[in-house]
């Protein structure tokens, strides 16, 4: 019952996205190969002591997804992901820890770091 209480909800839920043109934001895990080489320069240039010492350490990508359903008359439409920042997250001494870039490369925002 769980299940097709599930499925009839993420089936509502897509209907709903894709004839949306609004946008949505995701977060989303990026493997170390998807991270700009601009966010790597500048964590291993600013936090390489750091990120040595941060445990299960891992990359996730925050971006904004939308999809345009006038370009084609209601037809699927184009699909963008705009990139909002990267997000390296782990654990340092039982803390929490996320180190935050724009996709540009520059220092965001760090969490849980002296």
């Amino acid at each position: 019952m769980k299940t097709l209480k599930l499925t009839v909800i993420m089936l509502l839920t897509s209907a709903v996205w894709s004839n949306a043109q609004d946008a949505m934001t995701m977060f989303e895990k990026i493997r170390d190969e998807q991270v700009p080489v601009k966010v790597l320069k500048t964590i291993e240039s600013d936090f390489a002591q750091i990120k040595k010492e941060i445990k299960n350490g891992e990359w996730y990508a925050h971006f904004r997804h939308t999809i345009d359903t006038h370009a084609n008359q209601g037809t699927a439409g184009t699909s963008k992901a705009i990139p909002l920042h990267y997000s390296y997250i782990g654990k340092m001494d039982g803390k929490k820890v996320e180190i935050k870039f724009t996709p540009e490369g520059k220092l965001a925002t760090t969490k849980g770091i002296d």
